[in-house]
Formats: C-alpha cells, structure tokens, sequence
C-alpha cells in the first residue's frame, strides 16, 4: 500500500467530498479563498505534493506514477466508499488527469484550472518560451539538490520572470522543480514516456477554467472539444492570469459552486 501524501480536511464534515490538488510553486494554502466559500456545504481535502510542504520528504522528488498511486491511497482513506469531486490547478490538474485516468469510478466530477489535458505549442516561439523557463527550473533543483541556497536563488529568479505571486516566492524551494524533471526524462527517452498523459478522453465531466491574461496558454483547441464532449464547460477569466483562484476567487468561487451543484 502507497503512503497517503500530507493532508488536511476543513469545511462541512456531513457535506459531499471535494479533492484539491495545487501545483508549482503552491501548497494547500493556494486554496484558502476556495475554501472559504465551499467549506459551508463541502468537506474540503487539501493535498500538499510531496516536498511542497515545510520539509524534504525524498531528495529526488517523485515521478508520476507513484505520486498518482499515492493520491489515489489518500483519497480512499479520506473517503474509503464512493466517488469524490477534484479541483486542480498547474501540475495539479496534470495529475488529477493521470488520476482519472488510471482510477476509473474515482472522480464524478472534476474542475481543472489552467492547465489542459491536451496542449499543443502553436509554434516554434511558443515552445522555445516553454523550454526557457522549465530547463532552467530543472537545471535550479539539479543545483539545490547540491547547494540549497543556490537552487532557491536561482528557483527565486525564474519565479519572478513568469509572474509567481509574492506570497508563493517568500517560501520557494528548488525542491519544488522536480516535476518537471521528469517530465522531460520522460519526453526524451522513450522507455519512460508511458508515464506521462497520453490520448486523455476524460470518464467525468470536467470544468476547464483558464486566465485569458497570459504569454502562454497551456491548452489546445482540442482540448477545449474534448472538454465539451464529456459533458463539461470550458471558460476563460477575463483579466485574469495563471493564478486565477487568487487574483479572481468570487469568479472562481462562483463557477465551482455552479459546477458542483450541478
């Protein structure tokens, strides 16, 4: 049995289930404004990622099979019957789609934040902005795992070229990058690349949110038809960036109070 990944539950006991999953460079905390408001009827899980919290929990990170089995395990101790409603942002709705994915009858219905289970760089501009800010995130865990100071340094400095709220760079680690890591071990050899999303076709609905303020969406046209086919909605937040649950939460907060009720 995987080991359930750090937790904790507010909100309604008695109400129905809801999942958070935050991404980089974020911790349960990111939700705090979603809670606020969802609590009164749902009982809220926040998941933290594994070396997202105050501590180290492994040097290397994990890759995403085992973080995707151990957030299945956490689910079914919060809630051994039943299925559960997932709200993700960033590397968070990646893994809540690998999670999908690979637990069938888990997830009733999912609201994704910001990142598609499908993207597809527009062009060569697009995907050399996307590589000049993941490698040198990786190159900054690669140099905390040897130099902690440094890596946060480093870590520090891309953070703030791609806009992270002030409150996520006060606490930033280098040890929050190894996501994308292996992500790009597994787009480079191809022994590893089963691990990562393929061919994505959600079994739930599913409510995509996205900021229309950005240098770089991270969805593709397609992505938005498969949205529509299961079901789900697919809107963009006028004004609003990639921490849209921060900067927009009485917009956020609407449309998942409008989502979960169904």
């Amino acid at each position: 049995m995987m080991q359930a990944i750090e937790h904790s539950i507010a909100g309604n006991p008695e109400g129905p289930t809801v999942v958070f999953i935050h991404g980089w460079p974020d911790d349960a905390s990111l939700w705090r404004r979603q809670v606020d408001v969802l609590g009164a009827d749902y009982r809220c899980v926040l998941l933290t990622l594994p070396n997202f919290g105050e501590k180290t929990e492994k040097a290397g990170g994990y890759d995403f099979p085992e973080l995707v089995a151990r957030i299945g395990t956490t689910i079914r101790e919060v809630q051994p019957n039943g299925r559960v409603k997932l709200v993700t942002h960033d590397w968070g709705a990646y893994l809540g789609y690998l999670l999908e994915q690979s637990h069938p009858g888990l997830v009733e219905r999912m609201a994704a934040l910001d990142i598609g289970g499908h993207l597809q760089p527009a062009n060569l501009k697009t995907r050399m902005m996307i590589i000049g800010y993941q490698w040198p995130l990786i190159v900054s865990w690669w140099a905390g795992g040897v130099l902690p100071s440094l890596g946060r340094v480093m870590t520090r400095k891309i953070a703030e070229k791609v806009r992270v709220p002030d409150r996520q760079l006060k606490r930033i680690r280098s040890r929050y990058n190894y996501l994308y890591f292996y992500l790009w071990r597994a787009i480079l050899l191809p022994w590893h690349r089963k691990k990562l999303l393929n061919d994505y076709r959600p079994r739930c609905p599913v409510l995509f949110l996205f900021g229309e303020r950005k240098p770089l969406m991270f969805h593709s046209e397609k992505w938005l038809d498969i949205v529509a086919a299961s079901g789900g909605q697919a809107r963009g937040v006028e004004g609003a960036g990639h921490w849209l649950m921060e900067s927009h939460a009485d917009t956020v907060n609407r449309e998942l109070l409008d989502w979960f009720s169904g």
